[in-house]
């Protein structure tokens, strides 16, 4: 995270399209900087030694890193979009899926058949 030298608010990413650069841009006064790095968004997840996922995805709806498949409903909520994992793509193909509404968070796994 950067802050602005100016207020010290925290600094956003900001789109130059004349330029085509990234910025790095206060929202509080009108401070902006080219940014160091073309990575405004990195989700790290660290996985045990088998590389299983995590068993809850509470917050799937708010992680863009995530796929999301239109068409599949939530059997909570009935909103039409999920975003899922797969649980453990080593061994089997089962997803964990997650409701992209962010007031219902509802969890499910499918299980598909083994990959041996």
């Amino acid at each position: 995270m950067k802050f602005c030298p100016e207020c010290n608010n925290l600094l956003y990413p900001k789109e130059d399209k004349k330029r085509k650069i990234l910025l790095s841009a206060c929202r509080t006064c009108s401070y902006t900087e080219v940014a160091e790095s073309n990575c405004v968004y990195r989700n790290v997840i660290n996985h045990d030694s088998d590389y299983e996922r995590p068993k809850d995805m509470r917050d799937a709806y708010a992680d863009p890193t995530l796929p999301r498949e239109k068409g599949v409903k939530c059997p909570a909520c009935n909103h039409p979009k999920v975003a899922f994992s797969l649980i453990n793509p080593r061994k089997s193909l089962a997803r964990m899926n997650a409701c992209c509404n962010p007031s219902c968070g509802h969890n499910w796994r499918d299980d598909d058949e083994s990959i041996a």
